[in-house]
């Protein structure tokens, strides 16, 4: 009798751990099909290429600021080497862009003549007969700065005035050009400044475009007008 049940208990033993061998193999298929699976799947790239540029951007070393999120997708690239962001979808995105900041939801943008226009009001960025920038046009810099330098579009930036003689208190400037040209040039610093490294062209207009301006308005909302900094986006991409 002790045998037997020595026998007993020793195939209960045994029947107790065999189940171990199944699962085991059934773990074991189940991993070979879902890595089976996933061989034969083809991850969406757009979405993948969005993730990762998240995730770059969350835990990049650079200062925290510059981790804010654009509206403008990084992984959109042009078909033609040659040429940067589409226009048309550029305006769109830029528009949404500028509406998010206090200081650049009034900025137009217009296409005009194959190129895209950004028009920034000089009164709400400077003082009059100034070209140093308003402490409060840092941030609205700063954003401009961090959806400019995620494009491969080449861009200028272009200062203008309105036509009246200019008259300066502190004699910085001795005349309408040197002020726009100054304007402008204050501008591309401070998207320098806050991350934009591409090359522009700065450029002082004073009132050579003053004509461009609907003549229907009032003629104080001309010249209101007329006093602005542009920034030029063309759509060939900038290879200077």
């Amino acid at each position: 009798m002790g045998g037997a049940t020595a026998r007993r208990n020793g195939r209960r033993h045994r029947d107790g751990v065999s189940w171990m061998v199944t699962f085991v193999d059934l773990v074991s298929l189940l991993l070979a099909f879902f890595v089976l699976m996933f061989s034969m799947t083809t991850p969406d790239a757009p979405q993948w290429e969005s993730f990762t540029a998240s995730l770059r951007s969350a835990f990049s070393s650079e200062n925290p600021t510059r981790a804010r999120q654009s509206l403008l997708p990084e992984t959109i690239k042009s078909e033609d080497p040659g040429l940067g962001f589409d226009l048309g979808y550029l305006q769109k995105l830029l528009r949404a862009e500028l509406a998010r900041d206090a200081l650049l939801r009034d900025a137009k943008v217009a296409a005009k003549g194959g190129r895209l226009v950004v028009s920034m009001a000089s009164d709400v960025f400077f003082r009059p007969g100034s070209a140093a920038l308003l402490p409060s046009g840092d941030g609205a810099m700063f954003n401009l700065a961090v959806a400019l330098s995620q494009l491969d579009n080449r861009i200028d930036i272009v200062g203008h005035t309105d036509p009246r003689p200019f008259v300066s208190p502190t004699a910085a400037f001795t005349s309408n050009w040197d002020l726009s040209l100054a304007r402008a040039f204050s501008v591309a610093e401070a998207l320098r400044k806050y991350g934009y490294d591409k090359p522009v062209e700065v450029r002082g207009a004073a009132d050579g475009k003053f004509g461009d301006i609907d003549p229907s308005l009032g003629q104080e909302e001309r010249y209101r007008q007329a006093r602005r900094v542009d920034l030029v986006i063309y759509k060939e991409r900038d290879r200077r």
